[in-house]
């Protein structure tokens, strides 16, 4: 369990790193970095629905079905929509962000509430963040300023907020399950073979 506890923490302490980078290029290039994000979203989905046909065409002897290419087909078309109409989509990446943000606010929550269990002191400030990022997921999602640029750097700023309040929940958790590990020790038990 201590493995899996520590690669859990090694993964959250990444996506934290990634979402403060990908606020950052929001902040500083609000306008080529959406296009940026399209242009890459747009080469995952063609090269995934790549996959797509090239294993239907690997199995077609077998599967003749043309309905199993479909996925491939939407996927690269999808694709290709992204790459060379990133403006068209621009509108959703609004909606995008503020789900996140309001996912990991969700999830600072449940990490508020667990320090909280454990009886940890000021674990009021856990859920203070937490709330304030979900506050910010749905200041992202209503837009209150109309104008993309400013929405962008919105979205660059929430998200490094949220990077930011993702490390220091990680870093107290961590601190905490530290102290009932080495509790557990002293009285003689393992703490994390249950």
């Amino acid at each position: 369990m201590r493995t899996i506890l520590h690669a859990q923490r090694r993964s959250s302490i990444a996506a934290a790193l990634i979402t403060i980078l990908l606020g950052l290029l929001l902040v500083f290039w609000p306008d080529h970095s959406v296009n940026f994000l399209c242009l890459l979203l747009g080469i995952a989905l063609f090269v995934t629905g790549l996959i797509y046909l090239l294993g239907w065409i690997a199995r077609r002897l077998e599967q003749p079905s043309i309905l199993l290419a479909l996925p491939g087909v939407v996927l690269c078309a999808l694709g290709v929509w992204l790459m060379t109409n990133p403006a068209s989509v621009v509108v959703l990446v609004q909606y995008i962000f503020g789900a996140v943000l309001l996912f990991h606010g969700l999830v600072d929550l449940q990490g508020a509430f667990a320090l909280l269990r454990q009886r940890w002191t000021r674990w009021w400030l856990d859920l203070l963040l937490a709330v304030l990022t979900m506050l910010l997921g749905l200041v992202v999602l209503v837009n209150p300023f109309g104008a993309f640029a400013a929405l962008t750097m919105l979205i660059g700023c929430s998200l490094i907020y949220d990077g930011i309040s993702d490390l220091i929940l990680i870093w107290r958790l961590t601190r905490a399950f530290r102290a009932l590990e080495a509790e557990a020790e002293q009285n003689g038990e393992d703490y994390f073979e249950s």
